[in-house]
């Protein structure tokens, strides 16, 4: 039995919009789709998915939605095979649907998408939810990876966007996106951010999943990320496990010098240079404690006495004993 059997209920009047009989439209936004019920089991994340998913409260809420209202604006996926589905636009609603106990969910499904136009959907649909400054730094890096490289043509790029508007019941925004966004100038003053924050961002998008997590998790600072994002993909995962493997916390210092000798980097060479680095930190300690009792510091000190007058007097006092010692 085929998975997705057509959909009539209308949901909304841009769903019914794209419900209705094509044949009876002079014209619409949505010609050569249709939305049907899918299996929730038979769809699977977008396989290089670049934002977080909703958790606590914000999933719950959506949650509670999908059961008092059921899921009223239609995912978009890209078929695999005869049953099996690639989710583009709707993460959230697919993972809360399944909470909410729902095998079905309503769907557009996408025929052979470029890679460009699948990831085109992921990331004007996560703009949709959120704004850019609300994002995670490694979200921000996804989008403007995307839209400064232009893996999209113009033209290409408002066709999506004006059948995400239809959805969304909204006012089509494709007038904003004629506007070339082919510098990183442009794209400063969209996101009002100075050029040097906008390759700051585009660069760190070469970091492995692990340490854009770690970025976004403040685990390591942008310094750092940027430092390893020079790194081959390989490279990056060899620090990763050294560093996990030795206990070494990886510093500004360390991942600058990581970046400068890039080209000569090996996986035995990296763990012997954090080995060497654990090596130098574990020489003799800068202080070394002593314990003296209360009575005998009270004999020749004051309370209001500093520490480092303290350790003068000390001092001079032994430089005074093994200098007699030794006479």
């Amino acid at each position: 039995m085929k998975m997705d059997a057509p959909r009539r209920k209308i949901v909304s009047d841009a769903v019914d919009l794209l419900t209705t009989d094509y044949e009876e439209q002079e014209a619409t936004v949505l010609p050569a789709n249709q939305i049907v019920d899918i299996n929730t089991d038979c769809i699977v994340h977008y396989h290089n998915h670049l934002f977080h998913l909703y958790e606590g409260e914000r999933l719950d809420d959506l949650v509670q939605s999908i059961q008092d209202n059921g899921v009223l604006t239609p995912v978009i996926v890209m078929r695999l095979d005869e049953e099996n589905y690639e989710m583009l636009a709707g993460h959230n609603r697919l993972e809360a649907a399944k909470l909410a106990g729902l095998k079905r969910i309503p769907a557009i499904i996408k025929e052979k998408l470029s890679e460009q136009e699948a990831l085109a959907y992921v990331v004007e649909t996560n703009l949709r939810q959120r704004s850019f400054s609300d994002m995670y730094p490694s979200e921000q890096a996804a989008v403007l990876k995307v839209q400064y490289s232009q893996i999209l043509s113009q033209g290409r790029r408002s066709d999506i966007i004006r059948e995400l508007d239809a959805l969304d019941g909204g006012e089509s925004t494709s007038d904003q996106i004629d506007q070339r966004l082919d510098s990183r100038g442009r794209l400063a003053q969209e996101y009002n951010l100075s050029p040097s924050s906008i390759a700051r961002l585009i660069r760190v998008f070469e970091l492995i999943e692990p340490y854009k997590r770690a970025m976004d998790n403040k685990e390591i600072t942008m310094q750092i990320a940027i430092n390893l994002s020079y790194l081959s993909k390989a490279a990056q995962g060899w620090v990763l496990d050294k560093s996990e493997k030795l206990g070494y916390r990886l510093d500004a210092k360390a991942s600058a010098e990581f970046r400068s000798q890039r080209n000569t980097l090996s996986e035995d060479g990296i763990e012997m240079m954090m080995i060497g680095w654990l090596q130098s930190k574990s020489e003799a300690p800068k202080f070394q404690t002593i314990k003296m009792d209360a009575s005998v510091f009270q004999k020749y000190f004051n309370r209001e006495d500093k520490p480092d007058q303290v350790q003068q007097t000390i001092l001079q006092a032994l430089e005074m004993y093994f200098a007699n010692a030794s006479a």
